[in-house]
């Protein structure tokens, strides 16, 4: 697991600290989970309830295919 300093940018991980979320774009019902993408970097970003982490764009498409596909 990469240290929370080597994930995205300094934009988004200060949102992230800041309770101001980058745009969600979609929601994983099964997983509980949000998907976020970040407007600076493009990072998607997976919050959960009770944490936040990036995922791949290949793995973005596999759990919220219907929203990312064709990004």
């Amino acid at each position: 697991m990469d240290a929370w300093e080597m994930k995205g940018c300094d934009a988004c991980r200060t949102r992230w600290l800041q309770g101001n979320h980058p745009p969600k774009l979609g929601v994983n019902h099964e997983k509980h989970s949000f998907l976020h993408r970040c407007e600076q970097c493009g990072t998607y970003w997976e919050q959960f309830e009770r944490y936040v982490d990036v995922i791949s764009q290949d793995a973005a498409r596999v759990e919220y295919g219907d929203v990312i596909n064709g990004a």
